[in-house]
């Protein structure tokens, strides 16, 4: 059996990157904003919003402090973008657990 490498420009779970996005958005931070308060490139979370990229773990971790809210409600937001919810359709913020 063989499996298939996804090459970087192919990204496993692009809805990571519209999650980001929304949230960023909703703080009224720029890229460049977000950028300087994680300490990554401005390109770097581009190429993260458009999905051309997947962030390390570590990275989600502080691009969910620099978002102002906990990686799990990073993950809840992405599991219902995914699932086919718009913006508008999400509780936000979560249910705290």
């Amino acid at each position: 059996m063989f499996l298939r490498a996804l090459s970087p420009r192919e990204p496993e779970h692009p809805v990571i990157g519209e999650t980001l996005r929304s949230l960023r958005l909703q703080l009224e931070k720029t890229q460049e904003q977000l950028a300087l308060d994680v300490e990554i490139s401005n390109s770097e979370i581009s190429r993260l919003e458009k999905g051309r990229r997947n962030p390390k773990w570590e990275t989600m971790k502080r691009l969910a402090k620099g978002l102002e809210v906990p990686l799990w409600q990073v993950v809840w937001l992405a599991e219902q973008l995914e699932a086919g919810a718009t913006w508008d359709e999400v509780d936000w913020p979560p249910p705290s657990i």
